[in-house]
């Protein structure tokens, strides 16, 4: 603790006082000098969120102090009356025994601080050398009101990686990317998440059970899910049984989703694909390309009502190019029904897993592309690939 921030404050003051020598006391305590003034709550800056979380969390610097008491803060009248605030209250709630050694800790505390400019310990401890202890105490307080208070770990960690991946990089709550790009660096923007919370008070803890129960242990991965850092926050500071519902449910989802593309990952897929796909890249002419009729269609049986744009697409690339894959695979050497027997584990797998028909199509055509060593330019033909075998009856029940 050699920083000066909200967290640290609470922890220098917290012993030394009488009535309020509780983490949570202490806390609303002092942040009160600000948010409880007439003026703060009549222009908007009062913030009604000083519970013990609320407390415990910027105390663990896991958030900064509200943006409104930040924002009061600068305000010369919640200058003035915070300073008052000290000298009458705060002043008078020091253990007599302990106000040397309390007024000292922060002094230290701002000493040690090498973030501090030099000016502005000097000025602060001119507070307390000129023998205004009160004051001092109020404007190292205002000073760290104002100071970052949430730690900054931007390091992407090794054993996050499975839940970063089983969520696609995306917040599923948001969809905004849980890593960034900056200067060839990855960047954390996420934070790992208890779905069922550590910190529920008892009767939170029978609520969230009921709906669903805890898991043995909290630190297991069945609990655990990697949000956006504001989406993390807000569900951690006031979680609702729905919300936890919700939060379930969605794991749920992309466990299932996740270790299904895993298994299709591991299933092996015959190296004489490329054939037909380096087939594909090599078309310059419609006049290569016979049609299949409409009537001999298996597309309409297969795909559910609410994707008919999907359903479209596939059978423009089913009646286009099936002739022509179909062709491809008679005059090769290429095991069609070994590679028409690995495409249809493959999308059971998939299918299986509860994933919706556009995210099957998706992955199966990605599994193709991977396995096949193509580019990002090969992507097409896969789709196309994947077309063929629905049609094929290899991919989708009727």
């Amino acid at each position: 603790m050699n920083e000066l921030n909200m967290s640290s404050y609470i922890q220098t003051m917290q012993p030394g006082l009488m009535t309020h020598d509780k983490q949570e006391s202490a806390g609303v305590f002092l942040l009160s000098s600000i948010n409880d003034q007439e003026y703060v709550g009549l222009n908007g800056y009062r913030t009604d969120n000083l519970s013990s979380k609320k407390i415990s969390r910027l105390v663990s610097r896991a958030d900064h102090v509200p943006d409104g008491i930040k924002q009061a803060s600068t305000k010369q009248v919640v200058i003035d009356e915070t300073i008052k605030y000290f000298k009458n209250q705060v002043w008078k709630d020091l253990n007599p025994h302990l106000m040397d050694d309390t007024i000292n800790d922060v002094v230290k505390l701002i000493s040690v601080d090498p973030t501090i400019p030099d000016s502005k310990k000097k000025s602060l401890i001119e507070f307390h050398t000129s023998g205004d202890d009160p004051r001092f105490l109020a404007e190292a307080f205002l000073y760290a009101v104002n100071r970052p208070n949430k730690k900054v770990d931007d390091v992407v960690e090794y054993e996050d990686a499975p839940l970063l991946a089983e969520a696609n990089y995306e917040c599923p709550l948001c969809h905004k990317k849980l890593v960034d790009t900056v200067k060839n660096q990855a960047v954390k923007r996420y934070r790992i998440t208890q779905i069922f919370p550590d910190d529920l008070d008892d009767e939170f803890t029978a609520m969230f059970s009921a709906a669903c129960q805890a898991p043995s242990r909290l630190d297991v991965p069945e609990n655990l899910i990697a949000l956006d850092e504001e989406c993390s926050d807000r569900y951690l500071l006031s979680p609702t049984v729905d919300e936890y519902k919700k939060l379930r449910e969605i794991k749920d989802s992309i466990s299932r989703n996740y270790a299904a593309k895993s298994a299709v990952n591991c299933v092996q897929l015959e190296d004489d694909i490329r054939t037909v796909l380096d087939a594909l890249s090599q078309i310059r002419d419609a006049s290569e390309l016979v049609q299949l009729e409409y009537d001999a269609l298996h597309i309409e049986e297969k795909f559910k009502p609410e994707n008919f744009i999907l359903k479209n697409e596939t059978q423009l690339q089913v009646v286009t190019y099936y002739r022509y894959i179909e062709k491809v695979f008679s005059e090769s050497d290429a095991d069609f029904d070994i590679i028409a027997s690995e495409i249809k584990v493959s999308s059971q797998k998939l299918e299986k897993a509860g994933m919706s028909q556009a995210e099957v199509m998706a992955q199966l055509s990605e599994w193709i592309r991977n396995k096949s060593g193509l580019g990002a330019d090969g992507q097409l033909a896969c789709n196309i690939v994947v077309s063929f075998f629905i049609q094929n009856c290899e991919v989708f029940h009727k």
